[in-house]
């Protein structure tokens, strides 16, 4: 009897800093699910991995004197191996663990296919344009997203004003699409209260936004397939490992061939349960279900938006969520447990972290009542 395929992945974190406990959050809480669905007898894929490209890490490598390659190289290397240190279920029965790198040959060619798909399907221009860009978010800025000229989420970083001539992405062609999406799956985002926030921001109106970047300006990023002038926009690019990594275009997973492997994964699942935190709903839930209707492929099933944000709970509790995950383990000469992530006795300010804890069961338990009747 062949079990019922159940695929999860998390968001892929950027490989401009060491693994740190808000990346193990996200690790932690994606797994438990992974496994609860292996204990209900489905056959589970967990997709994990590394977002490799766009300006801030180019940047990070030249700060560091390295080849962009050679720099994430060495810090891809530590988030893979602190996945066994966490518990994460690499090696489970049942659980087949996939760990992802967006400079991964298969996904370059992956990513390419998929631009001109869109392209052929008549979503993708070129035009010049004039932008805010921040470089932290690697997203354009509109003045209304601004606080006092400043990026809310990176505050002490510049922003980059970008004129050029780039390739868009119609987004603006998608709001009813979206709309009617969203009406037609209930659950899609979960918790409802982060479902009515980006409905609100769709029902306001999309513009389309530029998903190329010039070489000669910034050469770390995919080429762009029919153009060597350009790469690609590194959310255009990263979002697609969540059909890279189980075989689509050309049903390749981990370097060969899998016959079936992305009907199975994504099209017999349902769609992808995809976790991630607050600062990533609008990529998740808007940008990536718009690119999946451009490339004629069906949405995701479920995206889970995580209590608690990276960035801010770092702004809050800096001596818990920013410390490197090899100096937890040097220090405590073990890794953190999944309740020593959430406790309290880590971080002074007690009274705001009690919530990642109760938030991982109040979430995982929202989950499985909504989407799979307990």
């Amino acid at each position: 009897m062949n079990k019922k395929p159940f695929y999860i992945t998390t968001t892929l974190p950027y490989v401009n800093a060491e693994p740190h406990i808000g990346h193990a959050v996200e690790f932690v809480r994606a797994d438990i699910i992974a496994r609860f669905k292996k204990l209900q007898g489905q056959d589970v894929f967990f997709n994990t991995g590394t977002d490799e490209h766009g300006l801030k890490i180019y940047q990070k490598a030249k700060q560091l004197g390295l080849e962009p390659q050679a720099y994430v190289d060495q810090v891809s290397a530590k988030f893979k191996e602190i996945m066994p240190l966490l518990g994460i279920a690499v090696d489970e029965p049942g659980i087949t663990f996939n760990f992802i790198r967006t400079t991964d040959p298969h996904h370059v060619k992956a990513a390419q296919t998929f631009w001109m798909t869109v392209k052929e399907n008549g979503y993708i221009y070129k035009k010049h344009y004039a932008a805010k860009y921040c470089v932290g978010c690697e997203l354009e800025k509109t003045e209304s997203e601004l606080v006092n000229g400043k990026c809310p989420l990176h505050p002490l970083q510049e922003l980059e004003i970008i004129e050029e001539e780039n390739y868009f992405f119609k987004f603006s062609a998608f709001q009813q699409k979206l709309l009617e999406l969203y009406e037609k799956n209930p659950t899609l985002v979960i918790p409802d209260f982060r479902f009515n926030e980006i409905k609100a921001f769709v029902s306001r109106g999309l513009e389309d936004f530029s998903i190329s970047r010039l070489k000669e300006k910034m050469v770390w990023g995919v080429p762009v397939p029919d153009d060597d002038k350009h790469v690609m926009y590194v959310w255009f690019d990263a979002l697609v490992d969540y059909i890279s990594a189980i075989g689509w275009p050309d049903d390749e997973i981990k370097g060969e061939k899998s016959v079936g492997a992305f009907k199975k994964w994504w099209i017999d699942t349902g769609g992808v349960v995809q976790y991630c935190g607050k600062d990533n709903l609008r990529q998740q839930s808007a940008i990536w279900q718009a690119m999946l209707i451009s490339a004629g492929l069906p949405p995701s099933k479920t995206i889970v938006i995580d209590a608690s944000s990276p960035a801010k709970a770092a702004s809050r509790c800096p001596s818990l969520w920013v410390i490197p995950l090899t100096r937890w383990i040097s220090s405590n000469n073990t890794a953190p447990t999944p309740c020593a992530i959430t406790s309290p006795v880590n971080c002074r300010l007690s009274k705001i972290h009690r919530s990642p804890w109760r938030s991982s069961r109040r979430h995982i338990t929202r989950i499985w009542r909504m989407e799979w009747g307990i």
